[in-house]
């Protein structure tokens, strides 16, 4: 059964590089987004040109976000008779070696600022061998969203100012509460749970604190006011992105990239609680796992 999809993706990949139209490096490298993404298929494809060499990274089709498979080097396909990988090029290959399969990706220029793009993925679990064809269009991707932390000094002090209370270090006012109660408790969570730093994308009214290294905090601590997060998930609304939690949303942000940007701070450090001291969005909001 392998041998018959084998000999199918062998098939595929001639068919793939057969009519090339010859391009310069400029025409090939830059990040593409699949036109249509397919599940099982690829979402992105980032590729480079230093003048000698090509660099290919891939990410392909998951949820909330899209799967990095990392980078490796691409082949130059050049047609009998040409040489030039900087001029001759009728596009590139490159292989993928992940823990689930292995993946050779064949993008040929299409036109119009387009890539056409098989993929054949060997799984290694003993799956037949699958073969995705895809259209690319270029990408006009944001620059990564970055949060903006601070760090949080030994014993940060309780202030009442402007007919607040207040944490802060400083001159600089970490939390803010309706009552000296909420911020002693929240001084007290900081201090239990070895609070380092505290984060923000303040874009999407996003706020989080780590440890020193950077984790989430974990364990439950007496007098908590949580809810449990569910599967994280981006959505369009409207003219914004949701992030959410099972089916309630979280956080409402601008764009798709500061969403992803959320959503992946919270996959990442496998939330499973979000937490208040105070009023949402006003208090002190902070995540554990």
């Amino acid at each position: 059964m392998k041998s018959t999809h084998l000999a199918a993706a062998a098939f595929a990949a001639t068919l793939a590089v057969a009519a090339p139209a010859y391009a310069a490096s400029a025409d090939i490298e830059g990040n593409w987004d699949a036109q249509t993404p397919a599940a099982g298929g690829l979402a992105q494809l980032d590729i480079a040109f230093d003048g000698r060499s090509y660099t290919v990274r891939a990410a392909g089709v998951c949820r909330p976000r899209a799967c990095d498979f990392g980078q490796t080097n691409g082949t130059a396909l050049l047609a009998p008779g040409r040489n030039n990988i900087a001029r001759d090029a009728a596009g590139i290959t490159a292989s993928f070696n992940a823990s689930d399969a292995n993946r050779q990706i064949i993008a040929t220029m299409a036109g119009g600022n387009r890539l056409n793009v098989t993929t054949i993925q060997v799984y290694r679990d003993g799956r037949p061998a699958t073969v995705t064809s895809e259209t690319f269009r270029r990408a006009d991707r944001q620059p990564d969203v970055v949060a903006d932390c601070t760090a949080i000094q030994n014993n940060p002090k309780i202030r009442f100012q402007g007919g607040e209370w207040v944490i802060a270090q400083g001159n600089e006012t970490l939390a803010t509460f309706d009552s000296p109660d909420e911020a002693g408790f929240a001084r007290f969570l900081i201090a239990i749970q070895g609070l380092k730093q505290k984060c923000e994308i303040a874009e999407a009214g996003f706020e989080y604190w780590t440890l020193g290294n950077g984790a989430f905090p974990s364990g439950a601590q007496t007098g908590e006011y949580c809810q449990n997060i569910r599967q994280i998930s981006v959505a369009k609304s409207g003219r914004n992105w949701l992030v959410r939690s099972g089916n309630t949303a979280l956080y409402t942000a601008p764009d798709r990239s500061t969403a992803d940007a959320v959503a992946k701070i919270l996959v990442d450090n496998r939330v499973s609680a979000q937490c208040f001291v105070g009023d949402p969005g006003r208090g002190m909001t902070y995540f554990r796992r």
